[in-house]
């Protein structure tokens, strides 16, 4: 009886192998690091990308690949692997096979997120439009849902609507349980899509002239995030448009920090040490930013402006046509 137990496991084991080999190994173990709990989406991408060399005639390998690439919302490139999937370069078929794994889950916004960004690329806006708001609706929780519909507006000019979608975020984001997940990945993830809903609605804010209440909106971000470089170069510039030339200084300064290549950021940092008149250290910024990329243009213009504070006329007058030949040779390019 043992001998016979024994034989059945030795048997089930070899059926589950011959199964397994059904797939590569690659297809196996990305579809463990996609069933993870959180999902580890870059492990997974890695892994069926080997699947896809491994089985460059095998659809599945596609598939997966586009799942694991929306999951990391990189719906574009997700598009582009459920377009080879279906072997086929148009967006209209990857916006079908999105349409059809919804008929197995209909509240799955990676797929309903994919199938609006595919409607995008097809310039069906209406449907776009509808498709993002009924993730919205589907998922009110879901802040992709929120960045992804204000997004879609914003590129449209649509900055009123954009800044609407966001604010109604503001009510979920804002509860001081949200941030308190059950776990450590969660929070993390938690906070991450809070910072960006701040930053996001800050520029919009700042777009539409709005740089008081977009500060107030940067100031929360900071307080999540407050070395961030991104959240910081948005902050500044919010207090920039402010003539708050002293702080903005300050805030810059964590923008730059000692290492980086950072040509946009020395430009900015230049532009408020000029703004508070602080001449010879908005040149020493401005020569940073070039030193990066030399055709930065703004960088010799402004360099010219503290130069000719300072009373350095022929710097100046050096300056002003470097900045011109810059232009020059970028209308070129």
């Amino acid at each position: 009886m043992k001998h016979f137990k024994k034989s059945l496991l030795i048997l089930s084991i070899l059926t589950l192998f011959v199964m397994i080999g059904c797939q590569s190994q690659y297809m196996t173990a990305g579809k463990v690091y996609y069933g993870q709990s959180p999902p580890n989406y870059d492990a997974a991408i890695e892994q069926f990308k080997l699947a896809v060399q491994a089985e460059p005639q095998n659809p599945e390998t596609y598939l997966w690949l586009g799942k694991a690439y929306a999951g990391k919302k990189q719906y574009e490139e997700a598009c582009k692997q459920t377009e080879k999937h279906m072997q086929n370069k148009e967006y209209e078929l990857a916006a079908k096979r999105s349409e059809r794994s919804l008929d197995f889950d209909g509240k799955n916004t990676q797929s309903l997120n994919l199938l609006a960004y595919c409607f995008e690329k097809l310039e069906k806006n209406d449907e776009a439009e509808k498709t993002y708001r009924k993730a919205l609706e589907l998922v009110p929780g879901d802040m992709d849902a929120y960045i992804n519909l204000s997004n879609f507006y914003f590129t449209r000019e649509k900055t009123s609507e954009s800044a609407k979608i966001l604010k109604k975020s503001l009510k979920i984001i804002e509860d001081p349980n949200w941030l308190k997940a059950e776990n450590v990945e969660l929070a993390k993830k938690r906070k991450e899509e809070a910072t960006k809903i701040y930053v996001d609605l800050g520029r919009i804010l700042l777009k539409d002239g709005k740089a008081k209440e977009s500060e107030a909106i940067l100031a929360k971000a900071i307080e999540l995030n407050p070395d961030d470089r991104d959240v910081n170069f948005s902050y500044g510039l919010a207090l920039l448009n402010q003539d708050k030339f002293v702080d903005a200084i300050r805030v810059f300064k964590k923008v730059v920090a000692p290492g980086d290549t950072d040509a946009e950021g020395e430009y900015y940092l230049g532009f408020s040490y000029l703004k508070a008149e602080k001449y010879g250290e908005a040149i020493g910024a401005f020569t940073k930013s070039l030193e990066i990329d030399p055709d930065f243009c703004d960088s010799y213009i402004n360099r010219a402006y503290a130069e000719r504070e300072l009373g350095n006329t022929s710097a100046a007058y050096q300056d002003a046509k470097m900045g011109l030949e810059c232009q020059k040779r970028l209308e070129k390019k």
